[in-house]
């Protein structure tokens, strides 16, 4: 920890201290005019020890505080009010047994506060590894097609090219191309969402949402799909975004559309602006989506109902990197029903302002 986080974590157990002291004295001086006895005035003051206990970092501040609250109720509540001294002989004893009973008091709620830390720690800890056997499993499992099927195409070729014709041999080459795209999409999803998720910096400059649209247009690949892609005639709109990434957000939803969607399918991209904010649209009219799919839909590794056109299951990655990426923007990311049929995947970013010249 930092010198100054350190400090200021000082700071503020100190005010807390001070605070719930200030606070029990108040009260007390309130019990003391209502004519409670004394004894509710010790246990008012050991209320507060062990607040400060619950709410502190150290338990020296517990340890300073019982033995304040000992001489705070020896100056204010003890004949003669206002000095340390104390006419009854037994009020040392009484002294003792009230810094006693607020340290102890205080050191337990320390030891619990402890044990429910531990505790926390260790829920997390199998948290993280229950996710992560849950990520092993199902990239061993999602990986495996891809990669037999690039394995055994190229046994095939080693094995057989002479026999095979020039249609087969490329069809099998389209096949492996295919699959290995397949993996490098991977790839670069799981590398962005770990980088944005480690606190990477966003390269966030003016940028035409236009040039964006048609750069990711231009990253789906025409040998993969039947599905017709349409762009909207789009106004000059500025964005303030990272481009790059915001790149891949949209050619994860036009993939997840193409995906997802038999052929023909109308995958239309628009834009515009409301206020200081511009919406992007990727809309298709195919199947849509179940209601079931929809609230766990930007979940990592969450994989729903619908049937891929490639036959192929994905790693639910795309999506949950889209949320990612429009979070990290301050944008947001929902889906919604394409009337009559279909599904509509809109984001927002914040819009940048049109220089205006003369």
């Amino acid at each position: 920890m930092s010198d100054k986080s350190s400090l200021k974590r000082v700071l503020l157990d100190v005010g807390i201290s001070l605070f719930v002291l200030s606070c029990a004295t108040a009260l007390g001086f309130l019990f003391d005019h209502l004519g409670f006895t004394n004894s509710n005035i010790m246990l008012l003051y050991q209320s507060g020890v062990l607040l400060i206990a619950i709410l502190t970092s150290h338990r020296g501040y517990s340890l300073i505080s019982a033995i304040a609250t000992v001489f705070l109720f020896n100056f204010f509540f003890v004949q003669p009010k206002f000095t340390l001294n104390a006419y009854e002989a037994g009020y040392p004893v009484t002294f003792i047994v009230m810094f006693l009973t607020a340290f102890i008091s205080s050191s337990l709620a320390i030891q619990l506060k402890s044990s429910a830390k531990e505790r926390e720690e260790a829920a997390v800890l199998i948290e993280n590894e229950r996710l992560r056997s849950a990520i092993l499993r199902t990239v061993s499992h999602d990986l495996r097609t891809p990669l037999t099927s690039i394995s055994g195409n190229a046994s095939n070729l080693l094995a057989n090219e002479e026999t095979f014709d020039a249609d087969t041999r490329r069809q099998l080459y389209a096949d492996i191309y295919a699959d290995s795209l397949w993996l490098i999409d991977l790839v670069e999803n799981l590398l962005a969402s770990t980088k944005l998720e480690n606190g990477a910096a966003l390269n966030v400059y003016a940028e035409l949402v236009e040039e964006i649209v048609t750069e990711a247009v231009q990253h789906v690949r025409p040998a993969e799909h039947t599905q017709r892609i349409e762009i909207e005639p789009m106004e000059m709109l500025l964005v303030k975004a990272d481009a790059r990434l915001i790149v891949q957000v949209i050619t994860n939803l036009i993939n997840n559309a193409v995906q997802y969607t038999p052929p023909d399918t109308l995958v239309r991209i628009r834009a515009w602006q409301n206020g200081d904010t511009v919406f992007i649209s990727v809309a298709d009219n195919g199947p849509g989506i179940a209601a079931q799919d929809r609230e766990k839909l930007f979940d990592s590794f969450y994989v729903g109902e619908g049937k891929r056109s490639d036959g192929r299951r994905g790693l639910g990655l795309g999506l949950s990197l889209c949320r990612t990426i429009i979070h990290a923007h301050g944008g947001e990311i929902s889906v919604s029903d394409n009337r009559p049929h279909g599904a509509v995947f809109t984001f927002t970013l914040p819009a940048e302002e049109v220089a205006q010249n003369g």
